[in-house]
């Protein structure tokens, strides 16, 4: 399998406004996350930094999840080097 990385700030708007939905048989609850909560897939280290920009790494597994910007998650510069050092670097 090919995997792909693409290098994105903390800051960047998909980071914005969104929501966790649980959805269990009596219930849909949707609960806010904080603009401040970039969270790494892998250690669950909070990337984001209030003084400066950080960045981490948005990870596909298909080209195809590249062109339509759909990651599978987001890994910090430590975690996506040790669980995918072998990925692919795009731009853009």
């Amino acid at each position: 399998m090919v995997v792909y990385k693409k290098r994105v700030s903390t800051r960047d708007p998909r980071f914005r406004n969104r929501n966790v939905t649980i959805m269990t048989p009596k219930s849909l609850d949707i609960i806010p996350v904080e603009d401040t909560e970039v969270i790494c897939n892998s250690c669950n280290s909070n990337i984001f930094d209030i003084e400066k920009e950080t960045f981490g790494w948005l990870i596909y597994f298909d080209k195809r999840d590249v062109k339509a910007d759909r990651p599978y998650d987001f890994y910090c510069d430590k975690c996506v080097n040790r669980s995918f050092p072998k990925a692919i670097e795009v731009k853009g």
